[in-house]
């Protein structure tokens, strides 16, 4: 089961909302730039399951943009839930 999460990536927040429950497909991701908060997504690479890329690069601030590998590896770490003990 996937889960949603938050995580800080050079001293800003970004939040991570999964839109499959069951796998690791893809996110819409919240920031907040210039006082609004932006939403972007990011997709699973149909050609390598370990890495996510971001699906429209003008939603997502060109400051962010550098930054799609963290994103990435970010998802594949803690993406997933834990399961209940």
């Amino acid at each position: 089961m996937t889960t949603n999460f938050k995580i800080t990536f050079e001293g800003t927040e970004f939040e991570f909302i999964t839109m499959n429950r069951v796998r690791l497909q893809l996110f819409q991701v919240y920031v907040l730039f210039e006082r609004k908060k932006v939403r972007f997504h990011m997709q699973v690479n149909d050609n390598d399951e370990q890495r996510f890329y971001i699906t429209d690069r003008s939603s997502c601030p060109k400051i962010y943009l550098p930054l799609e590998s963290q994103y990435s590896e970010a998802i594949l770490q803690k993406g997933l839930a834990l399961p209940a003990i």
